[in-house]
């Protein structure tokens, strides 16, 4: 009589039914949560306690996301036959560095107010109170068809037709974003080409907006080759290069503003910003 052969009831039992395209390390996952958990709280304690700078509030919201991707990608690690934890760490990873981003936008029209003579607030032929506007209205563009993509993606599983579709949304969205990146590198470049060279307070929040945006800027381009070769491809299916090109420059990204908080370099009301910034700051904060 034939001997009856129960199903697998574990990854342990059976290694084919992980829905990760590598083997997942979890120290690495378990250590970043730590890292994204203590400057989420620093650089919220410094955002919302001892400067109360709210206009910057969508870095430590981003942070938060962070931790929240890295915490599940723990979770997923564990547990490599569901699906659910690995889509929301994949998804919450990717859209994190938008709100850095935002961040970073939000602070040049401030900059250009503070340390330029009130004749030359314009750069690259746009006047500062326009230039947050326009990045931050591009960032929001570019959240929301990475957002689509993957939620279209997603919902097929990440396989199939239909997922192939919100790949390709997905890649427009970080090729957008990539681009803007560029031009806000370029606006960036030309500030401080017109700045004095005599210092001020802004000094080193400046030096934190280029790190952040050069970091961010180098992520970008890893996602959008990541996507780009397909789950078959070489990024996908090497972790090491996660956290080489995604985990560690966004986290110096965070803490870059730890350093440099503008809270300390230009007040709580961000030097002479109006109150254009906050307003979209919190509508980010609404996403």
């Amino acid at each position: 009589m034939a001997e009856d052969t129960a199903p697998p009831t574990s990854l342990a039992e059976d290694p084919s039914s992980s829905i990760w395209m590598y083997t997942p390390s979890l120290p690495p996952a378990v250590f970043f949560s730590v890292l994204y958990g203590l400057a989420f709280l620093y650089i919220s304690y410094l955002t919302f306690i001892r400067y109360r700078t709210w206009y910057f509030s969508v870095v430590p919201i981003g942070a938060a996301i962070e931790v929240a991707g890295y915490a599940l990608r723990c979770y997923s690690v564990k547990n490599q036959e569901l699906l659910t934890p690995f889509i929301l760490t994949l998804t919450f990873t990717v859209l994190a560095p938008l709100l850095f981003a935002a961040g970073d936008y939000l602070l040049l029209a401030r900059l250009i107010r503070s340390a330029l003579p009130p004749g030359q607030h314009r750069v690259l032929g746009v006047a500062a109170r326009l230039i947050t506007k326009l990045f931050v209205i591009c960032d929001i563009l570019a959240f929301l068809v990475q957002a689509a993509g993957s939620s279209i993606a997603s919902s097929v599983s990440w396989v199939g037709p239909t997922s192939e579709v919100g790949v390709n949304v997905l890649i427009g969205g970080l090729a957008f974003q990539t681009v803007v990146l560029g031009l806000f590198l370029a606006a960036l470049g030309r500030f401080w080409y017109k700045v004095p060279r005599d210092g001020g307070s802004w000094r080193g929040l400046g030096i934190a907006v280029m790190i952040s945006t050069v970091l961010i800027f180098i992520r970008c381009i890893y996602r959008l080759v990541e996507f780009a070769e397909g789950v078959d491809g070489y990024a996908f299916r090497n972790e090491w290069l996660l956290w080489v090109f995604e985990s560690a420059p966004m986290f110096v990204a965070v803490v870059v503003f730890c350093v440099w908080h503008p809270g300390a370099c230009l007040g709580k009301n961000g030097g002479k910003g109006s109150s254009d910034e906050e307003m979209v700051s919190t509508r980010l904060g609404q996403l």
